[in-house]
């Protein structure tokens, strides 16, 4: 009789090693497709991540791009290499965003936003909108756009109420953002009515002036994640001030204090040479085509 016909008879230590090594090889499986996914998801966050650098280094050489010109002396002639904030706006068709400042002391002299944007044109796009902080006359070049503002919609008032400041910077942002938190922010158009969240993290501090306690910081209020109004805050050493502007197209914005309306946004302005105005062109997206489609690696 041929070995193959002799039954096979496993002892009980035979049917235990038998159910070990099933049970290993069903591991080993298991273990390869954990290990298969997780690198599939490496993959994709670290494709998702090598994206995003991408369009942040894109926004980085369009800001760089900018030249500005003026007669004052010692106005700066470059926006900051960094920006002060970064977001997106999925729902507005923007990807990445930033905003940068012109200044590196004291209090900017304007703030640029940059938005790559899918929907705003019909077609990939770089939104730009143009906020000049200072009445000092100046001109902002690119290869597509001129700017040259000689005034500011941003006004400084005495913000009532405040405790002098204090003698620490840790404890004059304690009461910047206390004083933050008394401001209530909204945005209207025909169809709809937003009320814009403060984000108590200011997004810059600088030093307005050379006396002892001087200080500044930068508020954003925003829908979503995109900023909408600027809030201002200052100290020159003995008093408070307080600073509002927009950052929207939105017909209809306005700023209260304590519950009382102390500021409502100046209509839009179109032109080169309004303090705050925007201005788009064509360009194609890392992650994306020309079109708008998105690429599949």
């Amino acid at each position: 009789m041929a070995a193959s016909s002799w039954p096979v008879r496993l002892g009980r230590s035979g049917l235990m090693l038998t159910a070990l090594l099933i049970a290993a090889a069903f591991a080993v499986a298991d273990e390869k497709d954990v290990k298969d996914s997780a690198e599939k998801d490496v993959a994709e966050k670290s494709g998702e991540a090598r994206l995003i650098d991408e369009r942040n280094e894109l926004m980085r050489e369009l800001v760089a791009g900018f030249q500005v010109e003026s007669n004052a002396p010692g106005f700066p002639v470059q926006f900051e290499p960094e920006p002060i904030f970064r977001y997106t706006n999925p729902d507005g068709g923007a990807v990445a965003a930033s905003v940068w400042k012109l200044g590196g002391e004291g209090r900017p002299r304007a703030l640029l936003t940059v938005e790559l944007n899918l929907t705003a044109i019909k077609r990939p796009a770089v939104m730009y909108e143009y906020s000049s902080l200072t009445a000092t006359p100046f001109v902002l070049v690119s290869p597509r756009m001129r700017w040259s503002p000689s005034r500011t919609l941003y006004e400084f008032k005495p913000l009532p109420d405040m405790p002098p400041p204090e003698a620490t910077p840790a404890r004059r942002l304690i009461q910047m953002r206390n004083a933050a938190d008394r401001f209530a922010c909204s945005e209207a158009d025909s169809v709809k009515r937003n009320e814009l969240r403060l984000l108590r993290q200011p997004v810059d501090r600088y030093k307005p002036g050379q006396a002892e306690g001087a200080d500044g910081a930068i508020f954003l209020f925003v829908f979503g994640t995109n900023p909408e109004v600027v809030l201002f805050l200052e100290s020159d050493g003995a008093d408070w001030t307080y600073a509002v502007g927009r950052m929207t197209g939105m017909k209809t914005v306005s700023m209260k204090l304590d519950g009382k309306t102390v500021w409502e946004g100046a209509p839009l302005e179109k032109g080169n040479d309004s303090p705050y105005t925007g201005s788009a062109n064509a360009i194609v997206i890392p992650g994306f085509t020309a079109e708008g489609k998105k690429l599949t690696e």
